[in-house]
């Protein structure tokens, strides 16, 4: 019986396994990371429900107790406060406010090519670049990329080291707005 357990579980890794690596390109998930959000969401859909049920049942015997009890002690004549029962929809997930700055795409090769000049000596010359809107892959990658480079009379690999560590500050920093 054990060795059919053994036999049955790796055959379920395996096709977990399988459905996995065919779907993790999906844009929802794989199927895998969907069904365990899922059962996340079921586990703690029954789990507060299992747990308002007493809470409710003990609200309303506090409910009876204290109103047949005469007040009495520091509550006053208003009786003892009720117990509050916790929300039962948990609270809805906020998404961090977008920090980076939109700008328009001649404002953006503008503030590349300034960056460059001031990035390193011999960049002096540096004639811009090229910037094109990108569809970015998640929430936090930029939407844009150099499309193109005009060195200029600037030394090439003095530039394009420069270039390199300008354009991805700025793609921390700013977002390309729809022109």
């Amino acid at each position: 019986m054990l060795v059919w357990i053994l036999i049955l579980s790796s055959w379920l890794a395996m096709l977990a396994l399988i459905l996995h690596d065919a779907t993790k390109e999906d844009s929802e998930g794989s199927v895998i990371l969907i069904a365990a959000k899922n059962l996340k969401a079921f586990i703690f859909l029954v789990m507060q429900k299992s747990l308002s049920k007493p809470l409710a049942k003990v609200a309303t015997a506090v409910k009876a107790v204290s109103s047949s009890s005469k007040p009495s002690g520091p509550s006053g004549p208003s009786g003892p406060s009720e117990i509050k029962q916790p929300p039962a929809v948990p609270p809805k997930k906020r998404w961090r406010k977008e920090r980076r700055v939109s700008l328009a795409t001649p404002e953006l090769e503008l503030a590349i090519l300034e960056a460059v000049k001031k990035a390193a000596p011999g960049c002096e010359d540096f004639a811009g670049v090229i910037v094109r809107h990108k569809k970015p892959k998640s929430h936090l990658d930029p939407n844009w990329a150099i499309r193109g480079v005009k060195f200029g009379n600037a030394d090439r690999p003095m530039a394009k080291e420069a270039l390199a560590g300008v354009v991805e500050r700025m793609q921390r920093e700013f977002l390309l707005s729809d022109d």
